[in-house]
């Protein structure tokens, strides 16, 4: 499978980029599909071998960008990645995703255990970090390399168990902000070096949606610590910061534009029109083509299909828009597949043509 040259962009990644944030014209809306673990697929290799060495890592993530032309390469450690490297163990599988083995905080009293970690040493930050270096050299003149890392509310739950954790919110609302307190520092160590060596990062809280705590909950526990990564983020970076929350979010959307990220991946199961009316003139937004029913499952006009759905409602949203996934692709997601969803931005998002979707689908 190789790229559809029919439609090659007029602007590289970084350049479209460049301009957006310079009020420019570029050539069609950013495109940014949330692809995990799926180039392994490109080169042959296993999830084990992906998650072990940093140089199979940028090679697989260097084959995914050529192939797909996406407007953002990014890897890791995502919503395990501190939570491992602070005692969660994990159970890794020769050719799948990793799942957690085993929460690290056993009892309430040992919180005070947990400790400020090293990202260049501890845990698998350094695989990470060297990959992400290795991207850099390669292909950073063309391309924002980007890493992600699981926020304090994720990391916590990880930690300590979800059900202990969510008991512990209404039993022991003290514990739970100290340890919220911990993974938010580890989170700015991690950040700090990202920054350093000119990674962009982003924010990911899978356990912060409407369908696992609620409102009052996301905002006591969970949107002070948003915030103090944000002013974070303003100091240093001089903007915010880039945010997915999987599930549910209507009920919440107003603290996240509060929460000092200035950019938020929905989930598909919300409404990108909606988002647009309630918080589009604080916040870009992202999203949303369903990963599993469309991308994974669907036909290639079944992607684009949803993808102009998408293109329609947010193209014109007043802080910008980038057509994505709602989630992580699956594993095994057809390159194909990836490729339908790039070229129907190419196509039906080009500047001046937003949201004109032409009637015939193209194959």
């Amino acid at each position: 499978m190789k790229r559809n040259e029919f439609y090659l962009d007029e602007m590289t990644p970084l350049e479209r980029s460049e301009a957006i944030a310079k009020g420019e014209s570029y050539d069609r809306i950013p495109c940014s599909p949330s692809l995990g673990e799926q180039p392994t697929r490109l080169i042959g290799v296993t999830v084990s071998q992906y998650l072990s060495d940093p140089k199979i890592m940028a090679e697989a993530q260097i084959a995914a960008f050529k192939m797909y032309g996406q407007d953002g390469v990014g890897i890791g450690p995502d919503q395990f990645g501190l939570a491992e490297a602070l005692g969660v163990k994990m159970r890794y599988f020769a050719d799948d995703l990793p799942q957690v083995d085993e929460a690290y905080i056993k009892r309430i009293e040992d919180i005070s255990k947990i400790k400020i970690i090293n990202p260049e040493k501890d845990g698998r930050f350094p695989i990470y970090l060297e990959a992400l270096e290795i991207l850099q050299d390669r292909i950073g003149s063309l391309v924002k390399i980007g890493t992600g890392i699981g926020g304090p509310f994720t990391s916590a739950a990880l930690l300590r168990g979800t059900t202990n954790f969510l008991r512990d919110m209404q039993k022991n609302p003290e514990a739970v902000h100290s340890l919220l307190d911990i993974t938010t520092e580890n989170i700015l160590r991690y950040l700090e070096i990202c920054w350093e060596k000119g990674f962009v990062s982003s924010i990911g809280e899978p356990f912060a949606s409407n369908d696992i705590i609620s409102p009052h909950h996301f905002q006591e526990f969970l949107l002070p610590y948003l915030k103090r990564i944000g002013n974070w983020f303003r100091k240093k970076v001089k903007k915010g910061y880039s945010l997915h929350i999987c599930g549910k979010t209507y009920k919440i959307w107003e603290d996240i534009a509060n929460s000092g990220a200035t950019s938020f991946s929905l989930d598909n199961v919300e409404d990108l029109a909606e988002a647009k009316k309630i918080i589009g003139h604080r916040m870009s937004l992202k999203g949303n083509v369903p990963p599993v029913e469309v991308m994974f499952q669907g036909r290639r006009a079944d992607i684009i299909q949803a993808a102009k759905a998408c293109i329609r409602k947010a193209y014109d949203n007043p802080k910008g828009y980038t057509l994505g996934t709602g989630c992580r692709v699956p594993l095994d997601t057809k390159p194909e597949n990836i490729i339908a969803l790039m070229d129907a931005a190419r196509v039906y998002g080009k500047m001046g043509d937003f949201g004109k979707c032409r009637k015939q689908d193209f194959f």
